[in-house]
């Protein structure tokens, strides 16, 4: 299974049963979980930064928040490119997407990478989404991950 068979079927899955049904998340994580870690990866993170933007893609985005840390996979990622790419798609509930990225790239590199984003030309909706990322940060419980905020 690679990152774009991750990527849909978590969104196909999303869109037919919803983020909560708990027998369906099992299956999933259980089917993704064999694939390549840096694939998982990948795959998961797809969901938010080519995946439909909220609303529509809020099921899957959610969906995708909790596989991360289900799963926990781990590999190489450019973060400001990657939260840039988010930003305009990104669900503002879901609170797992910043706290695995911080858990995973370390809480400096998320602040540095908010600051210098914070400094681009942004929409409304983007810097929403900026500030709604640091304030799940804020409240990110500490000793979660190994260089949890």
């Amino acid at each position: 299974m690679n990152r774009d068979d991750i990527t849909i079927l978590v969104t196909a899955s999303a869109s037919r049963f919803g983020d909560r049904n708990p027998q369906q998340f099992e299956q999933i994580a259980s089917r993704i979980g064999k694939a390549d870690e840096a694939e998982i990866l990948q795959g998961l993170l797809k969901v938010f930064t080519h995946g439909d933007p909220a609303p529509l893609g809020s099921a899957a985005q959610e969906a995708a928040g909790r596989l991360l840390v289900e799963l926990n996979p781990k590999g190489p990622l450019e973060l400001k490119s990657l939260l840039r790419a988010a930003l305009p798609r990104y669900e503002l509930s879901v609170e797992q997407f910043p706290q695995y990225l911080t858990a995973l790239c370390g809480s400096s590199a998320m602040l540095s990478a908010f600051q210098e984003i914070e400094h681009e030309l942004l929409s409304e909706a983007e810097h929403r989404a900026l500030q709604t990322m640091k304030f799940w940060l804020r409240n990110f419980p500490a000793g979660r991950g190994q260089n949890a905020v």
